[in-house]
């Protein structure tokens, strides 16, 4: 009888290979994901997107239901594209996450988690602390709140693509340390606060472009977490509840975004 392979004899190392094997997919989607939510799409970028067919070719699958029904969502927003569209996506997408007046999805990890529910808060900090670690320095630092939506994807696929590097360069300390980092900034940071956002996102969103995106990024957060070993996210919003950003800001939050405009 032959022996089966040393991976199935042991779980935790064959679920190690795995998050292994799927890093380089997970940097390039996590890339796309943080340009969705970081500034509004230019008339190349759509046209890109439905020229090339992106999302029936998406790198990081899964079988999530988010995963499925986001790339659906973009997959038939990208056929029927045409450059007379740009607006919606624009005025979407300020309506969404900048303002003026009411923000119904505020992207900021400060917003949800801080006492004060405004930004540059502990949350920020900590990201930033983070980020310079790996060398990873926000655009528009101390203009942007570190803990933007956008640039914690970006962190993200940074590490993915680190655990690459490292995968092939056969560092297996480097590779553990952006494996732990990874779990960690998952747990403590996007997995605490994202599902929120993103479920915000696709109840206020007008376009299939953001319900699309935010639903692919719930469903690809998923599948990270559990690569990870950790809990999948808790989807939308417990009890029917509003999160931050939900309804009219404060006064207060209003003042703290600074009157943010779209890129």
């Amino acid at each position: 009888m032959t022996a089966p392979p040393p991976d199935a004899r042991d779980p935790a190392r064959s679920a190690r290979a795995e998050w292994e094997r799927r890093q380089a997919q997970q940097a390039l989607a996590y890339r796309f994901l943080g340009r969705c939510f970081h500034e509004p799409p230019n008339a190349d970028w759509m046209a890109a997107l439905a020229r090339d067919r992106m999302f029936r070719e998406w790198p990081f699958l899964s079988a999530a239901d988010d995963t499925v029904a986001g790339l659906a969502l973009l997959t038939a927003f990208c056929e029927s594209w045409e450059p007379a569209m740009l607006g919606r996506l624009t005025w979407d997408f300020n309506r969404l996450f900048v303002g003026p007046g009411e923000m119904r999805a505020a992207p900021w990890e400060s917003v949800y988690r801080s006492k004060t529910k405004l930004t540059f808060q502990e949350p920020t900090l900590a990201v930033r602390a983070l980020y310079e670690r790996f060398g990873f320095v926000s655009p528009a630092i101390h203009r942007e709140p570190d803990d933007h939506l956008a640039l914690e994807l970006d962190f993200l696929a940074a590490l993915a693509g680190l655990a690459a590097e490292a995968a092939a360069d056969g560092n297996a300390n480097r590779l553990a340390m952006c494996f732990e980092t990874q779990q960690a900034f998952l747990e403590e940071h996007l997995l605490a606060w994202a599902p929120r956002c993103l479920a915000l996102v696709v109840k206020h969103a007008e376009t299939d472009y953001y319900r699309g995106a935010a639903r692919l990024t719930l469903g690809s957060l998923a599948e990270s977490a559990a690569l990870c070993g950790l809990p999948a996210p808790a989807g939308g919003l417990p009890g029917g509840g509003r999160a931050p950003g939900s309804g009219k800001p404060s006064a207060d939050t209003k003042a703290s975004a600074g009157g943010r405009q779209s890129r």
